[in-house]
């Protein structure tokens, strides 16, 4: 997991501050067992005394995106933290359909490449979703 001396280094290397709201948003998304959607994360800061508007959750959620810290899941709308700080590959996302659990495999990442191409262009942060069944609800 990112600690959070890297996480102010990441928004500094960019020139962009660690606010409190970003900061309080990561936190809670790096102490949280499962991915989260943004409803769960207002609903869980709330519980700690902190009342954030839902835009200002997606905003701050686009923001650690955009620096690679945080993957969003497409098909259930919910955010994970990145547990890999390789920039070299795409990241695979494997989605338990039973136990909505979801694992970043770096294995399986290193193996996914795109031709070089002047016609395209990856996103830094791109991810791939598999779904399937994970060993525990097997």
């Amino acid at each position: 997991m990112i600690s959070r001396s890297e996480l102010i280094s990441k928004c500094l290397e960019t020139g962009r501050s660690a606010t409190p709201q970003r900061m309080s948003i990561i936190d809670e998304l790096c102490s949280s067992k499962k991915n989260l959607s943004a409803y769960d994360l207002k609903d869980s800061l709330k519980d700690k005394g902190h009342s954030f508007n839902i835009s200002t959750i997606y905003r701050v959620l686009d923001f650690w995106i955009e620096l690679g810290v945080v993957h969003k899941m497409d098909s259930s709308n919910t955010y994970l933290v990145c547990n890999d700080s390789h920039t070299n590959h795409f990241h695979v996302l494997l989605h338990c359909t039973s136990c909505k659990s979801v694992q970043e495999s770096c294995q399986l990442s290193a193996q996914l490449s795109l031709p070089d191409s002047n016609k395209f262009a990856v996103n830094d942060s791109q991810a791939v979703e598999i779904n399937g069944v994970c060993n525990k609800c097997q």
